[in-house]
């Protein structure tokens, strides 16, 4: 009866023993997953500034290729306007020249 009440007692101690291991496992778990979160919200942060200045570049991107395209049409528009101008000051053409 000794033996099994010793027996008994040794397995609850190693189940306390185990009891108290599982507990601080559980304990340092808890603080890494803190860690751990706290790393993804930081990385989340990272992607959302990294997503805002690629919106931003793309914004930007859109304008430049708009004002390109103004002033291409201006420049157009001014080389038009030389030719006319240039037209205008010609003297008119000879009759003759026009009939032959």
């Amino acid at each position: 009866m000794w033996k099994q009440l010793i027996e008994l007692g040794n397995k609850v101690f190693a189940l306390v023993r185990k009891t108290q291991q599982h507990e601080e496992d559980i304990k340092e778990l808890r603080e890494e997953l803190k860690g751990v979160r706290q790393d993804i919200k930081e990385i989340n942060q990272k992607i959302d500034r990294l997503a805002e200045a690629i919106q931003r570049m793309s914004f930007e991107h859109q304008r430049d290729r708009e004002n390109a395209e103004t002033q291409r049409e201006m420049q157009q528009l001014r080389l038009e306007n030389i030719l006319y101008r240039f037209e205008r000051r010609l003297p008119p053409g000879d009759k003759k020249d026009e009939q032959e």
